[in-house]
C-alpha cells in the first residue's frame, strides 16, 4: 500500500522563510514607529495635505474632515498596516535583485503614502505616511539580509558536503593506494621468488655438481649465473629507490628509466630537458619520486602494450607547472581500456597526492599516431 508523500519536509523551509520575514516585518515596524514619533514632521498636517490632493483628484468625494490626535485604535491599525508594508517590501527584497529592489522600494514607498491619505480620506483613523514609509525601508533592508544569511548558509552547508565528500575520495584514494602498493609488493616477491631464488638454486646446483665432476665448462655458466641474478636484484633495487634519482635528480632519473624501456623493448629513444635546473631541484623527495613513478608506469606501459618504434620524453616549463610529455608511435589505446583500465586510474591517484593531473591523448593529435602522456605538476603550493 503506498504511502501519502511527506509535505512536510518540503514546505518546513518555505514557512521558517516565512517566519522569519514577518518576524524581520515586526521589528521593522516598531523601528518605524520609534523613528516617525521622534522626526519633527507634523503627521497630521501631512496627511491632511494629502488626503485634500487626493480628494481634489476625485469630485465625487466629500470634504476632508481633519483628525484629532492619534488614539489607540488608529495606533494599532498604523502597526498592522506598517507591519504588512513592511512583509510586502522585505518579500520583494529577497526575491529580486539591486537595481529592481530599489525600484520596488521606490514603488512601495509611493503606495504607502497614497493608501495613507485614502486611509485619511475615507477612515476616521488618524494615519503616519513617515512611518508607513520608514516601515518599507526596513522591511527591505531586512529582506537584503535574510537573503545574504540565507545564501550564506547555502554556501556554508555546500562547503561542508563538498568538504565531506572530498574527505571520502581521500579516505577511498588512500585504501586503493594501499591495496595497490600491498599488490605491488605481492608481485616484487614473486619476482625474487621466480627470478632470483631459481637462479641462485640453480647456481647452487652447479657448484655442487663442479665440486664432483670438475667440469670445466661449470664455472663460466656459474658466473653467468651470478652476472644474471645481480642484475635482476640491480633492477628490482632500482624499482624500489631508483639510484639514479636520489643522487643525480628527476631528468636523469627519467632518461635513465626511457633508456633501459628501450633497451627492454628495443623501440628508439629521444630525450628532451628543457625544464629549469634550479626548479628540479626546488621539487621535493616526495613529489620528485611520485613524478618519477608515473614516468616508469608510462614507459612500462609503453613497453606492453604500445609495440612503439620510437618513444620520446620531454620536460619543460609552463606557466606556474611542470609540463612532462612521453610519446609513442606505437597503436595507441582504446577509449574502452582508457576508461576501465585500473592501472590508468592507479596513476590519477598518484598524481592526485602532489596535486599533479595526468592525461593520456590517444592518438597523438599532432601525428595522429600513438599516445601522449601528459603530466603537469603545479609549482605553486596545491
Amino acid at each position: 500500500m503506498s504511502q501519502a508523500p511527506n509535505l512536510s519536509l518540503t514546505t518546513n523551509p518555505a514557512r521558517k522563510r516565512l517566519l522569519k520575514m514577518a518576524t524581520a516585518a515586526v521589528i521593522s515596524a516598531g523601528l518605524a514607529r520609534l523613528l516617525a514619533g521622534g522626526s519633527s514632521v507634523d503627521e497630521s498636517k501631512l496627511s491632511l495635505e494629502l488626503s485634500t490632493a487626493l480628494q481634489s483628484m476625485f469630485s465625487s468625494c466629500v470634504g476632508v474632515t481633519e483628525h484629532a490626535g492619534v488614539d489607540t485604535l488608529s495606533e494599532i491599525f498604523m502597526f498592522f498596516l506598517s507591519s504588512l508594508a513592511a512583509l510586502g517590501a522585505c518579500a520583494a527584497s529577497y526575491a529580486l535583485k539591486d537595481m529592481v529592489r530599489m525600484i520596488v522600494l521606490f514603488q512601495v514607498c509611493l503606495l504607502s503614502v497614497i493608501l495613507a491619505g485614502l486611509i485619511y480620506l475615507f477612515l476616521p483613523i488618524a494615519v503616519q505616511p513617515v512611518m508607513l514609509v520608514c516601515a518599507a525601508i526596513l522591511g527591505t533592508a531586512g529582506g537584503w539580509i535574510l537573503k545574504n544569511l540565507e545564501e550564506r548558509r547555502r554556501k556554508t552547508e555546500a562547503q561542508i558536503i563538498e568538504l565531506k565528500l572530498r574527505e571520502k575520495e581521500l579516505l577511498e584514494s588512500r585504501m586503493t593506494l594501499v591495496k595497490q602498493d600491498e599488490t605491488e609488493r605481492r608481485l616484487l616477491a614473486a619476482d625474487l621468488h621466480d627470478q632470483v631464488l631459481n637462479d641462485l638454486k640453480a647456481l647452487k646446483t652447479k657448484i655442487d655438481k663442479f665440486g664432483k665432476t670438475g667440469d670445466r665448462e661449470l664455472p663460466k655458466q656459474i658466473f653467468a649465473g651470478m652476472d644474471s641474478a645481480m642484475v635482476e636484484i640491480r633492477n628490482i633495487m632500482d624499482a624500489l629507490s631508483p639510484v639514479v634519482l636520489e643522487h643525480f635528480g628527476l631528468a636523469s632519473a627519467a632518461e635513465e628509466c626511457l633508456e633501459r624501456g628501450g633497451q627492454r623493448a628495443g623501440y628508439l629513444i629521444e630525450f628532451d630537458n628543457k625544464a629549469d635546473a634550479k626548479l628540479l631541484k626546488g621539487l621535493s623527495q616526495v613529489e620528485q619520486q611520485l613524478l618519477y613513478r608515473l614516468i616508469q608506469e608510462a614507459i612500462t606501459n609503453t613497453c606492453k602494450h604500445s609495440k612503439a618504434k620510437r618513444v620520446s620524453i620531454s620536460l619543460s616549463n609552463q606557466p606556474a607547472q611542470l609540463l612532462i610529455r612521453i610519446k609513442d608511435d606505437g597503436q595507441g589505446i582504446a577509449p574502452k581500456h582508457m576508461a576501465e583500465s585500473r592501472g590508468l586510474r592507479y596513476m590519477r591517484l598518484r598524481a592526485g597526492l602532489i596535486g599533479a593531473a595526468v592525461s593520456w591523448l590517444s592518438p597523438d593529435p599532432e601525428s595522429g599516431l600513438g599516445t601522449v602522456v601528459e603530466i603537469r605538476h603545479p609549482l605553486a603550493p596545491v
